[in-house]
């Protein structure tokens, strides 16, 4: 029976996908018990994300998940059913909400979870466009804020996989923070990584950090790299900083890769240029207060028109092996949804 935690009170009505083997996609949830708390708020789940994390997770290749008996997705928007005493005053019972979990179990038709992780979502932005931002949103977000004073003040930035996910978000905020923006990005999701802003590069090109050197002068302020890659470094100039959001890798092998990339990573965190590791499950588990800020900034734009959003790809939970095998290969601008309402 899988626990989202461990506590007095059961959440009555739950069910969750539950991966009881890794490699073994879940066909459609199941009748599932987990224990709220007196600190616990209890959230009715109506659409939650699944991205390239959950199938990893699945797969059994992610490195903060080594264990099967799992509830994939780390990020939530649903309505308030509960709330605790001394909950902030902004939040209240029937409200819409959003959230980034520290720990997966998304992927529920209900989620007990500490009111400091629940946003507003604002009235008038659709739930499931509100779903496509939680994680991937304040992953780039939040990378892009670790990048050195020049570079948060107009300097140079690339993103690696300017077309993907995390890297669409990062594209359109590093441009609206004033930045030049270059991006790396494959045919397939060219067009729409320069539609967002950014000057973009072909990373089957051998020497594509050699143009943006060119490009630069002698490489951008700073990156954001989801690949793990070497020439990236190359690519950053003196006294610049990288960002890892992932460490890419083959299927089966990425939970190694991610090991050996936070490894060398943080060896280098005084290198030239820098490098340092952003995980976004680490940084909502002790840094509430930015999480829940970034957040809220991120829905509020998408809602006032001054953030695209990808276009949600939307699936029953009862088809959750179709929404996996779509978010392993989803379309550039896009983003699986489930929905779970009830």
């Amino acid at each position: 029976m899988n626990h989202v935690t461990c506590y007095l009170n059961e959440v009555g009505g739950r069910r969750a996908i539950r991966v009881d083997g890794f490699g073994v996609v879940p066909a459609a949830p199941v009748s599932a018990q987990a224990r709220r708390g007196a600190r616990r708020a209890v959230v009715r789940v109506t659409h939650a994300s699944v991205g390239a994390t959950d199938v990893a997770a699945i797969r059994g290749d992610y490195l903060l998940q080594p264990f099967p008996r799992l509830t994939p997705g780390y990020d939530l928007v649903g309505v308030v059913e509960h709330l605790p005493a001394g909950a902030p005053s902004h939040l209240s019972v029937g409200q819409r909400v959003a959230a980034v979990l520290p720990r997966m179990g998304a992927h529920a038709t209900r989620v007990a979870l500490a009111p400091s992780l629940l946003v507003p979502v604002p009235d008038g932005l659709a739930s499931a466009v509100a779903a496509t931002v939680p994680l991937d949103g304040v992953t780039a977000r939040l990378a892009l804020d670790a990048l050195p004073l020049d570079a948060r003040r107009g300097g140079s930035v690339l993103v690696q996989g300017a077309g993907g996910a995390v890297g669409s978000w990062a594209v359109q905020l590093a441009g609206a923070d004033g930045r030049e923006v270059y991006g790396t990005a494959s045919l397939r999701s060219r067009r729409h990584a320069e539609g967002l802003g950014a000057t973009v590069l072909d990373y089957d090109d051998p020497h594509w950090v050699e143009h943006l050197r060119d490009l630069t002068g002698g490489g951008v302020a700073g990156a954001v790299d989801q690949t793990g890659g070497r020439g990236v470094r190359d690519a950053v100039a003196r006294r610049g900083r990288l960002v890892r959001i992932a460490f890419g890798g083959a299927p089966g092998h990425q939970r190694r890769a991610t090991a050996t990339g936070v490894v060398t990573t943080l060896a280098r965190r005084y290198a030239d240029p820098r490098e340092l590791v952003c995980s976004v499950p680490l940084l909502v588990a002790t840094r509430r207060a930015v999480y829940r800020r970034a957040l809220a900034d991120l829905l509020d734009a998408v809602a006032a028109g001054d953030l695209i959003a990808p276009l949600p790809s939307l699936h029953p939970v009862e088809s959750y092996r179709e929404a996996v095998a779509d978010a392993a290969s989803a379309a550039a601008g896009t983003k699986t949804v489930l929905e779970l309402e009830d």
